[in-house]
């Protein structure tokens, strides 16, 4: 079977991505190792799961500065949880060992320095059997945890739709950064066209163009100009007509005092 190595070597070429560009691993019963390695390039990881890997230490493991929630379900892990505080997962909020092999509650005192740990499963491990195992003991060790093999210290199970808000999130995210926010242009060029809009309206005034019937658009002023225009036009015309009718009415006159004298 691979090793962790192949196995991520074969994600990545199917997905055709860097080991920085991916949020969530899953390796889940995909390969065999005793220990995590091969995974330190992969700074972004938000959610890592190592399932049925056959894991026995935690030594070595890689500085994954900003995962959240590391899944070690179904292992051989015995102890030695002070290397994910050495490996600096200071992000770590939900950390899942069921089923391996820690059989002493001091075994999760070191986890005191994953500050941000919130939800911590044990359940199946040895410990978590034993008739004197008190899960207020853990509580009051790791003063930051809320939730407990899915219960909080009352007891009372952890909401569903909380943990499933927490998967959304992650799902949310990740597709968000594949998606390169191509929306987020258009609405800058939408935004932008519109400021070009009203820049050109505040430079040439809002009555610098009209449309004339047919569509055209003519300067402001010039129908005003044409109708002047007409105007001086008629008036000509009645001038015109206006001297003939005036000779007329003294070419009558005249004619009519030469009758007289006769």
């Amino acid at each position: 079977m691979k090793d962790i190595e192949q196995a991520v070597a074969a994600i990545l070429e199917k997905q055709k991505k860097q080991p920085d560009g991916l949020v969530s691993l899953i390796l889940d019963s995909t390969c065999k190792a005793t220990h995590v390695k091969g995974l330190d390039a992969f700074v972004n990881l938000k959610t890592l799961s190592l399932c049925s890997l056959g894991l026995t230490s935690l030594e070595g493991f890689p500085k994954l500065p900003k995962l959240e929630r590391l899944i070690l379900t179904d292992n051989r892990i015995t102890g030695g949880l002070q290397h994910l505080v050495d490996a600096g997962l200071t992000s770590l909020r939900i950390l899942e060992l069921a089923n391996n092999r820690i059989s002493r509650v001091e075994e999760l005192e070191s986890l005191k320095g994953l500050t941000s740990l919130q939800s911590l499963d044990v359940d199946a491990c040895p410990l978590a059997t034993k008739p004197d195992f008190d899960p207020k003991k853990v509580f009051t060790m790791l003063k930051e945890l809320k939730y407990l093999n899915g219960a909080d210290e009352e007891g009372r199970e952890r909401d569903g739709d909380e943990e499933e808000e927490d998967f959304e999130e992650e799902a949310g995210e990740e597709e968000y950064e594949e998606g390169g926010g191509e929306g987020e242009e258009e609405f800058e060029d939408e935004e932008g066209a519109e400021f070009e809009e009203k820049e050109y309206a505040v430079l040439v005034g809002t009555d610098a163009v009209g449309e004339d019937e047919e569509g055209d658009y003519q300067d402001e002023g010039e129908g005003e100009d044409d109708e002047e225009e007409e105007g001086e036009d008629e008036e000509d015309e009645g001038a015109e007509g206006a001297e003939p009718a005036a000779g007329g009415t003294k070419r009558k006159r005249d004619d009519e005092g030469e009758e007289g004298d006769e």
